[in-house]
C-alpha cells in the first residue's frame, strides 16, 4: 500500500504586479494557512517519507512550511510547475519505491485533473493548500491507476 497526498500551493500574493508567474510568493493567508494544514496533517499522525513540490515560489514555501512541521526531506523539481494531470502521473510513477507516503505540492488544474483521473471522478476543487489524501493498493509506484486509488480525506483550510 502506497499514500498519496497531493497538495495544491498556498495563497499567493498578487502585490507585485512586476514579478512572473513562477515568482509570485505567498500573500499572508498563504504563508498563514501552509503551517495550518501542516499541522493538522500532523495531528493526524501522518509521516511522510519526501516532498516533491514545483520549483515555483509559493509551491516551494508551503512545502517548506509542511517540511518544517512533519520533518520530512523535501525536493524540488520545476518540472511540476503547472504540470498536467498526465504529466504529474509520470512523475508519481518514477518515484522511488521505497518511499510510502509521497506528498506532491504542485498547481492547479493538473492536480484536480490528477485527483479526478485516478478517483474515476473529483468532483471538488482542490482549492489552496488543499490536500487530497489517496490510497493506492500497490507495492511499486509505476502500478498507479485508477482502479488502485481510493480517497483517504480531503481537507482545505477553510473546512478546519
Amino acid at each position: 500500500m502506497k499514500k498519496l497526498l497531493l497538495v495544491r500551493h498556498a495563497k499567493s500574493s498578487w502585490d507585485f504586479p512586476h514579478l512572473k508567474d513562477y515568482d509570485r510568493p505567498l500573500n499572508d493567508r498563504g504563508k498563514r494557512d501552509a503551517p495550518k494544514m501542516a499541522q493538522w496533517l500532523s495531528s493526524k499522525a501522518q509521516k511522510a517519507d519526501l516532498i516533491i513540490s514545483s520549483g515555483a515560489e509559493r509551491a516551494k514555501n508551503t512545502a517548506r512550511a509542511f517540511r518544517a512541521v512533519l520533518n520530512t526531506p523535501l525536493r524540488i523539481d520545476d518540472d511540476l510547475y503547472h504540470a498536467s494531470h498526465s504529466k504529474l502521473l509520470k512523475f508519481i510513477k518514477q518515484t522511488d519505491n521505497a518511499i510510502n507516503c509521497l506528498i506532491l505540492v504542485s498547481h492547479n488544474p493538473g492536480l484536480n485533473d490528477l485527483a479526478d483521473y485516478l478517483l474515476s471522478g473529483f468532483p471538488d476543487n482542490i482549492p489552496t493548500t488543499g490536500i487530497v489524501s489517496l490510497n493506492l493498493d500497490i507495492k511499486k509506484w509505476n502500478e498507479a491507476s485508477p482502479e488502485k486509488a481510493s480517497l483517504h480525506f480531503f481537507q482545505y483550510p477553510k473546512n478546519l
